[in-house]
């Protein structure tokens, strides 16, 4: 062709496709056809093309391939359809409103018009019309039009949203149209026929409408539908647009960015993802699996979860595959740049072809996100249904546990199933299809690199494959250190949890410098040292990492270069650029996966034993139904043998046979370990039954010996998954005597125990349990030993009101194992058990008339009782409470006093001749309640007291800029500014080696050969190897100087914070708080922080030198720089609020479903004797979904957002095309290098994009930290420890006279005061005692002493110095005391005696062999050097009680204060701390003795009594004695020791 023939086929490729042209020069137009046809089913001149000879466009015929492609997917997606929608779909009754005849008559006209062309078709090819392909194609077309009106008449009424094939029909139809619409534009056949030009523009306009129509107006919903709850997750019915990007999750984001997010706000789970029906899924592949010899667990989660999955795997290969087809597009795009270079041999092409390739490079852009996020979706989705089926059956599965199951794992083993592995499971499928997907796109990859430069891509690869091992080493280095460092967080965070437990003895004994010093060896010496290393480390593998693209590049370009004598042109360099940096991601991910891999396998093994485990055995035990009759017999074991486990041949029971009937009370007695409980478990079918018969009539109650309390309400414990009847839930607890505890509890019934009932005492606990036993109104009640937890008289009351034959169960079965003898007296019916036989049984008369060995247990006892009442402590836990009236204790003392000794006159006739009064009315079967969802919303640990301040920092949202400022502060703002600087050498370095590569390959292009390699080579490689090193430079910086510096500052001084804070602080903030600061908050800022704010610096500057290097090519694109940034931030705005919330919701509600599981663990038994199994794991389903229902959104917000900004990077790759295609065609002369240059950058993006999005939440998530250990270092502290102008003298106090004058105290603003005005004065050497009734003020009168607690009027002086005046450190230095508990701490004994190391040898062991504790720890492993365990677990609690003895011998003080253990420590310690205070070595000491029992203090010189805060009695126990009426002689009377004092 000629040059004349090249001008109208150039002039004719403008965009619309409009043209000056004359109609002749441009071949035939689409209405025209020849008779003699010279290509099947086509009559027009032209042919089949596919491009038109004489303009730039489609050939008519090959137009109308299009067209008829989506109008056969219409015929086959509308057929597929429109069967689904009748087989799968209900109707319902929907109204046909306007909406829906407009799209149905809309439908026709279009059909109308398509027929109309039709006609003028045939009219216009005369012979040739029926072989013609453009009239089958309109025919086809009003086909699919027909097809698509049924699936809209269809899916009125039985869908929610619109048909997914409709919208894509529509969809495709207008771009064909469109692209029609040009072809038509550029033949001009609104000149020759315009008849068809108008019948075609009004099915292209009507298309339109329709689309909008469909897909953007809401149906009519059906009166179902509009009842459905407004929770429901809106992906149910989303179109097919809104899931492909997200948009369903648009409304929650926009909720959360205006308001805060809870958890009612939150979208209901999709049926299918709910735990009931994954887990129903998985159940029944894992029967399957049982069936077979050998069960595989990943066949059952493959076949219970693959489907979508392998759904997933189809995107993923579309969006892979997509991925590579841009370095394709790139290369087209440079060479159509080039073809307008002056010097180019080659005419310029056409401007349709470059405005092609942009919408190109978006369309596979747009393709690649929605593609790749689908995938994504799907993978999370999976992992998420593994997880919460295998949490479901790893909870049912631990409800049937045999014993011998039980015996191999743990409850620890178990949780960590359920966190770990399940987690693993998780992590894996989220990976997994990496692994046939890696090596897919390296493939890819590799056969792209060929295709461009040939073999030389060979040695790219040899440089990866080079750089693995490096990698893997360096990676295996950095696991080492963080084992250490694990170490070291471990010791530091035990020493913490150590401190802020003791901190009460820290202060009495001064000692916070010396913990203080031994935190910052921890802190300082090790931990921070092992983070410098794992910095650098880091930074090696930065250099590695950010170097291997590079010499990759570098090392094919020189290989390319010296071997082929082709020129190393741009349109080879670029797309080169791009596939390499496309090639990084599957070889990291690669070694990822396989770890992801080995972990999982390792987990399903663990799994598969864990649900192989021994059940229990199904037949243990007959259920009948419950008998009626009083006397009939309730339970009986025939010839019972049983065992813990039956692979050994011990057994635990043997011939054992025993009935029980309804009303009798049955006891089982025996020593430790005879086997009572296994008696009652065995009759629960817990044990291994290996012959005999068990049977039971009726429900079961049971009780512990050690009492199981669930993590809930006192009401909740007892009332247990029954129907709430206020009645007898009161008769319940007066039974149970649990009347008085609860008005003494803060919240009475509706009190949180805590976990593991931390708030209760044992006695309470196993009330509770009991409580709960009767509250469910069983049958037969099981219970094992509920009376020794009990003082006597509450035992007393227990028998009397619940266990005795007047008691609230006596017309049930009762079996009681127990060595309590009052009970036996009241006992139907005995059974002494001996290593697991039973040797006597009887009534009893019987069994006392028998002399045996019951006989001679009950009457040793009785004997013991008179002495053991004498002692009996009267700090009991119920019926004598503290609170309740003097007089009455005395009287319900000596009451049940009565009651023990005397026995009871058996009461004759075993069985039915008692009377039942009222057993039945009481007695209603306990109904069980309906499941309501679970207890309580889940509290964040952050809240309960600071809730106030808590909600403040997250309402508003944003971290104030101050404390970022604060932060960089403290990281040292000249390191900050360097690093900077670095960031920026490092970036502007790369960008210069790839503007450097541009001019190399334009030299190489122009001179048509490669001249002067070692320059261009050597200088690219300067570039490359510079850029790394100023990374590897930046990261030591960040690490070394910023971040480490800032943490160890902020650890300092918030550690200094928190010794230096009142004892108020530590009272009203719960350990676990504090304790949460110093590890994860402190972890965050330790390794974290720095980390997020790297990735977030960098990638913005990445982000920003693209835009510039775009910018700089095409100014035209600065234009559009403010519009997009501002769409940017507004997502990321939106995205932030609401992610971060979701993230905080999710965190909140996972960790109620672990405390549920231990606490289940840890009940087994009991849920199984009530057969409460299935509420139980429902209970844990409903938790498990309502974390999910936080997870699901929370995973989709970021898939969301990433799509969003993909939308974004799309829009910046087409316009960077667009705007150099114009501004070459409009001949601005643009360099062909300058566009690849641009358009590599911005291929990368959107990763850029999406990372700072993504970092930015890190960033403002982990910077909260900061605020808190902020927070914490700005805390008040007390008094200065010393102040200098105020220093007392040495000696002081020589002689310890103490005085209190007009001295009131508090505990803290708004309490009332605890002590009020009290005037005392203490001579020198006195030996002073104080008593008083609990809460008298006794304990406060020691911490006033040492300004625990400052006063608020008065003062108290020693030695006439004004304690108030001194520095606190220098006071606490100076007194000694013998607190209440003695607080150790782990590390050595000389750690404990002295911490600071200022005593020598010699005075430790003098002062350890005054204290009697010389022989002990010279016996010990060490002596002085001995470790003493955590808590001092290690020593007796007598020998803790000496530990502080020998303290207070170390103070150098002449006054010390003796506050009295109450914790009972034994007889003989008791007796030689007594004498060790009376000896000469305390003669010349003042001593202040807190009394708790009175005859320790009857020697004393003088005695305080306190009542209420003031000071009651004051003079020696003689005088004080002689008033009668006085409270001194009150106590002395109760305690019964009035002839002690004369």
């Amino acid at each position: 062709m000629g040059g004349t023939a090249q001008k109208p086929l150039l002039s004719t490729g403008s965009f619309t496709g409009y043209h000056e042209e004359s109609i002749l020069e441009l071949g035939s137009g689409y209405l025209s056809a020849e008779s003699s046809r010279r290509q099947p089913l086509c009559g027009n001149r032209e042919g089949w093309g596919p491009l038109s000879p004489y303009r730039y466009d489609f050939t008519p015929c090959f137009m109308d391939v299009w067209v008829a492609a989506v109008a056969a997917f219409g015929i086959l997606g509308g057929a597929i359809a429109v069967w689904w929608l009748v087989k799968k779909k209900q109707s319902f009754l929907v109204a046909r409103n306007w909406h829906f005849w407009t799209k149905q008559a809309l439908i026709v006209a279009i059909a109308l018009s398509v027929a109309v062309q039709a006609i003028i078709q045939v009219l216009n090819y005369p012979e040739v019309w029926a072989g013609d392909f453009r009239f089958w194609s309109s025919l086809l077309t009003i086909g699919s039009l027909g097809f698509i009106f049924a699936v809209q008449w269809l899916e009125h009424c039985r869908l929610r949203n619109p048909n997914g094939v409709v919208l894509f029909y529509w969809l495709f139809l207008l771009v064909a149209y469109s692209v029609k619409l040009r072809s038509l534009i550029s033949q001009k056949v609104y000149h020759t026929h315009e008849a068809y030009f108008i019948a075609y523009s009004v099915g292209f306009g009507l298309s339109w409408i329709q689309f909008g129509l469909e897909w953007l107006v809401p149906k009519q919903k059906s009166e179902y539908h509009s009842l459905e709850d407004e929770d429901e997750c809106p992906v149910e019915y989303a179109t097919v647009f809104s899931i492909l990007t997200f948009g369903w999750m648009t409304p929650m984001m926009r909720y959360g960015y205006k308001k805060f997010l809870t958890e009612d706000d939150l979208w209901n789970l999709a049926k299918r993802d709910t735990t009931k029906s994954t887990g129903e899924t998985f159940q029944k592949s894992w029967d399957y699996e049982m069936e077979r010899k050998h069960p595989s667990l990943w066949m059952a989660i493959f076949r219970s979860f693959s489907g979508p999955y392998f759904r997933g795997a189809l995107f993923k290969i579309i969006s892979d595959t997509s991925a590579f087809i841009q370095p394709q597009l790139l290369r087209l795009l440079i060479t159509f740049v080039d073809s307008y270079r002056p010097g180019n041999p080659n005419p310029p092409q056409a401007v349709i072809k470059g405005a092609a390739i942009a919408l190109g490079m978006a369309t596979v852009s747009i393709t690649q996100t929605i593609a790749l996020h689908q995938y994504f979706q799907r993978a999370f989705e999976t992992g998420m249904r593994i997880k919460t089926a295998l949490t479901a059956s790893i909870y049912s599965k631990s409800l049937k546990l045999s014993n011998e199951g039980r015996a191999a794992k743990s409850t620890g083993d178990i949780v960590n199933y359920m966190a770990v592995d399940t987690q693993r499971l998780q992590d894996l499928s989220q990976y997994g299809q990496q692994l046939w997907s890696a090596p897919y796109q390296i493939v890819l990859c590799m056969a792209s690199l060929y295709q461009l430069v040939g073999w030389s891509m060979l040695a790219g690869v040899g440089v990866m494959i080079l750089m693995i091992p490096v990698n893997g080493f360096i990676a295996r280095f950095m696991k080492r250190l963080q084992k250490r460092q694990m170490k070291n967080k471990d010791s530091r965070t035990r020493l913490i949890a150590e401190i802020v437990n003791n901190m009460k003895s820290i202060k009495l004994y001064a000692w916070g410098s010396a913990f203080m010093q031994k935190l910052n060896y921890v802190r300082n010496d090790q931990e921070l040292k092992t983070l410098r290393k794992i910095g650098a480390a880091q930074a090696v593998a930065n250099f590695t990492w950010s170097t291997t693209p590079f010499l990759v590049s570098c090392s094919t370009f020189a290989v390319f270069v010296l071997t082929k004598k082709t020129p190393l042109t741009t349109e080879i360099v670029f797309p080169a650029l791009t596939l390499f940096n496309m090639l990084t991601f599957p070889l990291a991910i690669l070694p990822m996966v396989i770890t992801a891999i080995i972990e999982a396998s390792v987990a399903v093994g663990r799994l598969t034993s864990f649900f192989t485990a021994e059940e229990l055995q199904p037949n243990a035990v007959q259920l009948m139904g419950a008998v009626e009759e009083h006397g009939e017999e309730s339970l009986s074991i025939r010839d019972g043998t049983f065992s813990w486990d039956r692979h050994t041949d011990r057994t635990a029971l043997q011939d054992i046979n025993f009935s029980a009937n309804k009303g009798e009370l049955s006891c089982i007695v025996g020593r430790v370990g005879a086997g009572k409980s296994s008696f009652l478990q065995s009759l629960l079918g817990d044990l291994w039954k290996v012959k005999g018969k068990v049977v039971l009539h009726g429900t079961t109650a049971y009780v512990a010996q050690q009492a199981w309390v669930m993590n809930a309400s006192v009401k909740e414990n007892i009332i247990f998954g029954h129907r709430f009847d206020p009645d007898f839930y009161e008769k319940t607890i007066k039974a149970c005597a649990l009347t008085e505890d609860f008005a003494q509890l803060p919240d009475g019934d509706e009190t949180e125990v805590g976990e593991r009932g931390i708030s209760l005492s044992g006695g309470q606990k196993a009330r509770l349990t009991l409580a709960r036993a009767v509250y469910a109104r069983a049958d037969i009640y099981l219970l094992d030993d509920c009376l020794s937890a009990v003082d006597q008289h509450v035992g007393r009351h227990l028998i009397d009101n619940v266990l005795g034959p007047n008691g609230l169960l006596n017309g049930r079965t009762r079996i009681l194992a127990t060595n309590s003898i009052p009970v036996l007296m009241e006992a139907d019916f005995i059974c002494l058990l001996r290593e697991g036989k039973i040797l006597e049984r009887g009534t009893y008369s019987q069994l006392m008339a028998m002399k045996g060995e019951i006989s001679n247990l009950i009457k040793t006892a009785s004997s013991q009782d008179h002495s053991a009442e004498e002692s009996s402590s009267s700090d009991s836990s119920t019926i004598i409470s503290a609170g309740s009236d003097d007089r009455e204790k005395g009287d319900e003392i000596e009451e049940a006093q009565e009651h023990l000794t005397q026995i009871q006159p058996i009461r004759p006739g075993g069985s039915g001749a008692k009377k039942r009064k009222g057993s039945k009315v009481a007695l209603r079967r306990a109904s069980s309640a309906s499941f309501k969802g679970p207890r309580g919303k889940f509290r964040d640990e952050e809240e309960n007291i600071k809730s106030k301040q808590g909600k403040e920092h997250s309402e508003q949202g944003k971290v104030k800029w101050n404390v970022y400022a604060e932060y960089a502060k403290t990281s040292n703002l000249f390191a900050v500014a360097m690093y900077g600087l670095m960031l920026i050498g490092g970036q502007t370095a790369q960008i210069a080696g790839s503007v450097w590569l541009k001019k190399w390959s334009e030299v190489n292009g122009k001179e048509g050969k490669n001249p002067e390699v070692g320059k261009y080579i050597g200088v690219y490689f300067a570039f490359g190897i510079g850029s790394a090193a100023l990374v590897v430079v930046q990261t030591l910086i960040l690490w070394i100087f910023c971040s480490i510096e800032a943490s160890r500052k902020l650890h300092e001084r918030m550690a200094f914070a928190i010794f230096r804070s009142p004892m108020s602080f530590f009272e009203t903030t719960p350990a676990g708080r504090i304790l949460n600061r110093f590890s994860s908050d402190i972890y965050r800022v330790d390794e974290v922080l720095a980390r997020t704010f790297n990735m977030l610096f960098v990638n913005a500057s990445r982000a920003t030198f693209t835009l510039v290097v775009i910018s700089t090519s095409t100014p035209a694109f600065i234009a559009l720089i403010v519009p997009l940034s501002g769409v940017y931030y507004w997502v990321q705005r939106y995205y932030l609020r609401t992610s971060r919330e979701l993230k905080r919701l999710d965190s909140v509600s996972r960790s109620p479903i672990y405390a549920h599981f231990q606490e289940s663990l840890g009940g087994i038994t009991t849920i199984r004797a009530y057969r409460q199994q299935l509420r139980f794991a429902m209970e844990n389903e409903w938790r498990v979904d309502a974390n999910l229902r936080a997870y699901f959104p929370s995973i989709n917000a970021n898939r969301w957002l990433a799509v969003r900004l993909e939308f974004l990077g799309s829009i910046i790759i087409f316009s960077a095309a667009g705007f150099a295609i114009v501004s070459v065609a409009t001949g601005s002369g643009l360099s062909a290098g300058l566009v690849g240059l641009a358009m590599s950058y911005a291929l990368q993006i959107t990763q850029s994009l999406n990372w700072i999005v993504r970092q930015t939440v890190e960033v403002e998530t982990n910077i909260v930290s900061v605020e808190r250990v902020l927070e914490y270092a700005r805390l008040p502290s007390e008094a200065p420890e010393v102040i200098h102008r105020h220093r007392p003298p040495i000696s002081w106090p020589a002689n310890g006279a103490v005085e209190f004058n007009n001295f009131s105290t508090k505990y803290r603003e708004g309490l009332e005061p605890v002590l009020k005005n009290i005037n005392l004065e203490i001579k020198a050497h006195e030996k002073i005692g104080v008593v008083g009734r609990t809460g008298a003020g006794k304990s406060s009168l020691t911490l006033a002493l040492f300004r625990i607690i400052e006063p608020t009027e008065g003062n108290i002086s020693i030695d006439s110095l004004n304690t108030s005046t001194i520095g606190l450190l220098d006071l606490r230095r100076r007194l000694a005391i013998i607190p209440q508990d003695a607080a150790l701490f782990e590390g050595t004994i000389r750690d404990n005696l002295d911490p600071g190391h200022v005593h020598d040898d010699t005075e430790l062991w003098s002062v350890l062999e005054h204290a009697r504790l010389k022989d002990h720890v010279a016996s010990m492993d060490g002596g002085l050097e001995a470790k003493i365990h955590e808590g001092g677990s290690n020593l007796s609690q007598g020998q803790r009680q000496l530990v502080s003895l020998a303290r207070a011998l170390l103070a150098p003080s002449n006054i010390l204060v003796l506050d009295e253990a109450t914790a009972a420590v034994d007889v003989e310690t008791d007796a030689l701390l007594q004498t060790t205070l009376r000896s000469p070595l305390f003669a010349k000491r003042t001593i202040i003795t807190i009394a708790h029992r009175i005859n320790t203090i009857l020697d004393s010189d003088r005695i305080v009594v306190l009542d209420q805060g003031r000071v009651a009695e004051f003079g020696t126990p003689k005088k004080l004695m002689e008033d009668r009426q006085g409270l001194f002689f009150k106590l002395v009377k109760e305690a019964g020791l009035e002839n002690s004092v004369k």
